[in-house]
């Protein structure tokens, strides 16, 4: 998978931060995951369709889940992820990254949709479709200033 493909997360993902978290996280090393599959205790996929297909997966430690949350609820106190508004917050999150994303495609001239996102706590590998058909995962890890990570896995065959 070549830069042009990984750049519009990068980029959508650091736009959406900066927006609604008033912080654009650093761009940490981009690395590869090889199977099996790990991810951290909260993941958001969602699938991507049209000019490819795919899967991104948004992958974070619970207590970096709440950190941001709270970011984007100007700094109210987030206790758990498992609170309805705290699930929909990292959902809609996830939604509005890859609507960047497939904006930034667009802009390329290359088509592509979203499906809904999929809220997981403890997900296996066997979670996400897409690992079967690809051959790497690309990790892109954005570092917040408190420390916090939050990964942005892309499947694309």
């Amino acid at each position: 998978m070549d830069a042009s493909f990984v750049n519009p997360f990068v980029q959508g993902a650091q736009r959406v931060f900066t927006t609604v978290c008033q912080e654009t996280p650093s761009l940490g090393k981009i690395f590869v995951k090889t199977k099996p599959y790990v991810t951290e205790e909260v993941t958001v996929s969602i699938d991507i369709f049209g000019a490819f297909e795919g899967e991104v997966v948004y992958t974070m430690k619970e207590d970096a889940g709440r950190f941001i949350v709270s970011q984007m609820m100007m700094g109210m106190p987030v206790e758990s992820l498992q609170d309805d508004m705290a699930k929909s917050a990292v959902c809609e999150l996830a939604n509005i990254i890859s609507g960047n994303v497939a904006t930034i495609f667009s802009g390329k001239e290359i088509v592509v949709d979203i499906k809904p996102p999929q809220l997981r706590f403890g997900a296996k590998e066997t979670d996400f479709p897409f690992i079967e058909r690809v051959s790497k995962v690309i990790c892109i890890p954005m570092m917040f200033q408190s420390g916090h990570i939050f990964e942005v896995d892309v499947m694309i065959p």
